[in-house]
């Protein structure tokens, strides 16, 4: 998703290819190959599923980039939460659509991990996400939002029991280099230059 911000942003939006968002958006790719390394094997075959992963990837840029353009009415917190309810619903259409009727026979965990997804990543997260889509440049909130499978990795060990393997902890620094080099202020890298 970042990657695909920094390059509509440079071809259709006016937003510069610099340096930095060239890097990271390379750290990006390689912390990306490292995390689908093992599941390559399982994506060939199924042009319809990466489509889909690439249409909502691309979606996702082009979303990140107009949402810093758009002349809002609404508070954002107000829109967020007006885009959440209408995708919901839409969602829940195509659901019963398409899907067949779920047996809600979960367990304490489960219920306790669906409300905290929710509140907090749908509820909170995306609050926090959408202020940084209007007051950051693209490339940098698109860049912050890779910090979501490094959080998702380190909490898989506590929540699900799933160690990372090494190709985890490498793609863990890429995203770390990646987010570095949009966040940390120029003058921080000027200094490095000059030593």
């Amino acid at each position: 998703m970042p990657v695909w911000t920094v390059l509509l942003g440079a071809l259709f939006f006016g937003q510069p290819l610099t340096r930095r968002s060239s890097l990271a958006a390379l750290a990006v790719v390689a912390a990306v190959g490292l995390l689908l390394a093992d599941e390559l094997g399982a994506l060939a075959g199924r042009p319809i599923g990466v489509a889909v992963m690439l249409g909502a990837a691309i979606s996702w840029a082009i979303g990140t980039l107009m949402m810093r353009r758009a002349q809002l009415t609404l508070p954002v917190e107000a829109l967020t939460v007006w885009m959440m309810l209408l995708t919901a619903a839409a969602l829940w259409a195509l659901a019963l659509t398409f899907e067949p009727w779920p047996r809600w026979q979960f367990s304490p965990r489960m219920w306790g991990l669906l409300a905290y997804g929710v509140l907090m990543n749908y509820g909170f997260a995306q609050i926090i996400w959408f202020s940084l889509a209007r007051h950051l440049l693209p490339a940098t909130s698109a860049m912050s939002v890779m910090m979501v499978p490094l959080i998702g990795t380190i909490s898989a060990t506590f929540i699900a029991g799933e160690w990372p393997r090494w190709t985890d902890g490498v793609a863990m620094v890429c995203v770390m280099a990646a987010i570095a080099t949009v966040l940390l202020p120029p003058a921080f890298w000027r200094s490095l230059r000059r030593r």
